[in-house]
């Protein structure tokens, strides 16, 4: 062993302080620097549900490194928070651990906090690092409870700042990375959007070193993790997988936008597609029981028509699993659709958000005319007709506080306009951090500014803004195509009568706890519904 490397592993020793002799023994007979400084990680997931993206990359780009991932899944969605107990359960593997990762989204950034003031409190001295789209929004609000946020993509930056720490160097200094420095939020540079897509290593569902907490600190395994996996739309077991990077639109209430701050643009990347196939044969060999493919691109229909093809081929003949796609009407074609449909193609998921095109345009900066997007309706409707086994999702966003009575009433009518089949998921505005509405409504007291309070869930399912009959009717129309197959034309013919001007004058005359109440009871209905569906899937 030359000179340098031994005052390289001496440094790395003395730096982290924690290894026993027995560990420095018996890495002082390993010859191979990079393994020498092997470290282990404690990374904690905070999501709700059982994540198959960002975090398993990272586990992965860890282990290529040579580094040992324990990765935990906080995944539940009530009670959002933690026992104190259940944080104990983290103990071993806390203890363990050099260096804690804790992949954020906004939903579930209080976990975060829990977690990472856990670890300060109970293992001084040891690091948490903070990474995921709350910390791309908003570094500065992680950097309360964090030691080190990642505020820009981590495939090189993560395991950037890991080998510095396990070298004893600098890590401070890593790009992509936020710190707190003398007191103040410093920010390093950004690194350009990373394009080697098909570089990166598989995702990690190496089940012997991960974990579920959820009451008690379990091993996930098989059997698990298959129940877990039984999600959106179809409530089966679902792998889900993103083919590319980047956005077509640059919405004022998606924290993707941010990206566009960071770059000036928000590129495109794709993965090749027998990348994709070969990824996706390698996972669905290990988890045979999953069941259909949903792809989390923002838009799959990004890409040119001659890949497409060769998706449809590759896919058709090596995976064969009924699949999900989300499509914009800014890149949607019929031919395109048309390609996929003999290969699986089972659903597609297309954003409207607003029947109302000011909203579209002056609130929420989606800049896609009504129009465009109702063709694209009517076209993926026309495929389903034809006999194909063809789903359509459209997603809408309700209780704005910058929408009117009449911009509500544009929504509902224009539901109650696109076929029946057509299933609509309905979410309620959130405000994430970091994003133009977000500012916008900080600007005009519709929020407060950043304080503790800032780490409240940031998803919503209760009226807040608009308790009124409009709003009522969106649900209203929502539970009753989920309820019923078909519509009847007695149905259509009273909904509109519904929302006739003259019925809303006439209702807007009630309190608006009566809508909030009757709103409720809708949503008590739809999750009896979800209840009874899930039994007879199980």
């Amino acid at each position: 062993m030359g000179t340098g490397s031994l005052r390289a592993m001496l440094q790395c020793v003395r730096t982290r302080g924690q290894a026993s002799r027995g560990l420095f023994l018996d890495r002082l007979e390993r010859t191979h620097y990079p393994v020498l400084c092997q470290m282990e990680i404690c990374m904690v997931n905070v999501s709700g549900r059982l994540s198959s993206d960002g975090s398993r990359l990272v586990s992965a780009l860890l282990k290529r490194e040579g580094h040992v991932v324990h990765l935990v899944f906080m995944s539940r969605t009530e009670p959002l928070l933690y026992q104190q107990e259940e944080l104990e359960r983290l103990r071993p593997l806390l203890d363990r651990s050099e260096i804690v990762m804790i992949s954020v989204y906004s939903s579930y950034a209080v976990r975060a906090v829990q977690i990472s003031d856990f670890v300060h409190e109970k293992f001084p001295g040891k690091k948490v690092f903070w990474g995921g789209p709350h910390c791309i929004s908003v570094p500065e609000l992680g950097l309360r409870h964090a030691d080190g946020v990642c505020y820009s993509e981590g495939d090189v930056a993560v395991t950037d700042l890991v080998r510095r720490i396990s070298r004893g160097e600098e890590w401070s200094e890593t790009a992509n990375f936020a710190f707190r420095r003398n007191g103040e939020n410093v920010r390093n540079a950004v690194l350009p959007p990373f394009r080697e897509l098909d570089g990166l290593p598989y995702y990690d569902f190496d089940l012997r070193d991960q974990y579920l907490l959820d009451h008690s600190l379990t091993q996930l395994t098989v059997e698990k993790l298959k129940e877990r996996l039984a999600a959106y739309p179809y409530r089966i077991p679902t792998f889900y997988f993103m083919t590319s990077r980047g956005c077509p639109h640059n919405c004022a209430y998606c924290n993707n936008c941010r990206y566009t701050a960071l770059w000036g643009t928000t590129p495109v990347r794709l993965h090749g597609v027998e990348r994709v196939i070969q990824e996706l044969e390698h996972h669905i060999a290990n988890m045979p029981f999953i069941e259909f493919i949903g792809f989390g691109d923002d838009d799959f229909f990004m890409r040119p028509p001659r890949e497409l093809q060769e998706f449809a081929a590759k896919y058709r003949a090596r995976i064969g699993l009924p699949f999900g796609i989300a499509v914009s009407a800014r890149t949607w074609k019929l031919e395109k659709a048309e390609m996929l449909l003999d290969s699986g193609l089972a659903m597609i998921q297309m954003g409207v958000q607003s029947g109302s095109q000011r909203v579209l345009d002056s609130v929420y900066n989606r800049y896609l005319d009504l129009s465009r997007v109702d063709a694209a309706v009517r076209e993926i409707s026309g495929l389903a007709a034809r006999g194909r086994r063809l789903n359509l999702h459209l997603d809408f966003i309700i209780d704005n506080p910058y929408e009117t009575r009449d911009d509500i009433a544009k929504t509902f009518h224009y539901l109650l306009s696109t076929p029946w089949q057509a299933r609509p998921n309905i979410f309620f505005l959130a405000y994430f951090p970091g994003t133009p509405l977000y500012e916008r409504a900080l600007a005009d007291g519709y929020i407060r500014a950043y304080s503790q309070q800032a780490f409240r869930p940031y998803t919503r399912s209760r009226l807040r803004y608009q308790k009124n009959w409009e709003t009522f009717l969106v649900l209203l129309l929502r539970s009753l195509r989920l309820a019923r197959k078909h519509e009847g034309r007695a149905l259509r013919v009273f909904l509109r009568i519904l929302g006739s001007r003259t019925v809303r004058t006439i209702m807007s005359c009630l309190p608006r706890a009566f809508f909030s109440g009757l709103a409720r009871l809708l949503q008590s209905f739809q999750a009896a519904m979800a209840a009874r569906k899930a039994g007879l899937f199980r």
